[in-house]
């Protein structure tokens, strides 16, 4: 677990369950993925309009570096060892 979540959680005013803390976080996750598919879906739309834009392939690279370090955090290290990334 990361600071930002230990911290977010020390800082509820009510006692909630780690459970119930979970499913909230869990929900949002989920949210939040699907907000990314939607965004991702559109920057290749954007993509598609300017295919000699170098700029979205560098951002693309940027987001798979980051999903590859968040789906370590979640247990699975594959694909930050095929990027040769540090984790």
């Amino acid at each position: 677990m990361n600071g930002f979540a230990m911290r977010n959680t020390k800082s509820q005013a009510t006692k909630q369950s780690a459970a119930a803390c979970y499913a909230e976080r869990h929900a949002e996750a989920q949210d939040l993925l699907k907000r990314i598919a939607t965004r991702l879906a559109a920057h290749q739309k954007e993509q598609a309009a300017e295919p000699s834009d170098w700029g979205y392939a560098g951002d693309v690279g940027r987001i798979t570096e980051q999903l590859a370090y968040v789906l370590a955090d979640l247990g699975d290290r594959s694909a930050v060892e095929a990027k040769g990334l540090e984790h």
